[in-house]
């Protein structure tokens, strides 16, 4: 496990066991605190050519009103760094006011595979199953 960024708000790595960059989301983030971790999950994806990236908010109350900036840059950014699969795991009954799959939807990657899951462990076992095929 490579720890790439850590603060109070969120955690970043790379998982060697599921070939995954990892963001874990641990409290409440907004404007930089929220912008600033993705980012970094950005540059983790590029700097290890990461194909599958794992979102784990399930340990969040996860709020914030960067729809726009996470919809029109953020998200194609991470799609230009090469990430193919997304899992995603919310709490169970809690709502977001972000929703990634309306992000993916506008973008209509047909080369994007994402799930979003109620526990880690499904999410886990998904990202596993699927193999990487180099295009190298």
């Amino acid at each position: 496990m490579l720890h790439y960024y850590f603060s109070d708000k969120a955690h970043i790595f790379w998982d060697d066991v599921i070939e995954s960059a990892v963001i874990r989301w641990s409290y409440l983030a907004h404007e930089e605190d929220f912008r600033v971790p993705l980012n970094a999950l950005v540059e983790l994806v590029a700097v290890k050519k990461a194909k599958k990236a794992l979102f784990d908010e399930s340990h969040s109350l996860f709020i914030a009103n960067e729809t726009q900036w996470l919809s029109d840059e953020w998200f194609p950014r991470l799609l230009n760094a090469g990430i193919e699969i997304i899992a995603i795991v919310f709490p169970e009954n809690t709502v977001t006011n972000i929703n990634v799959g309306e992000s993916i939807e506008k973008h209509d990657s047909n080369e994007l595979l994402y799930r979003e899951f109620d526990n880690i462990h499904s999410a886990v076992s998904w990202l596993s199953s699927l193999p990487i095929v180099c295009t190298n």
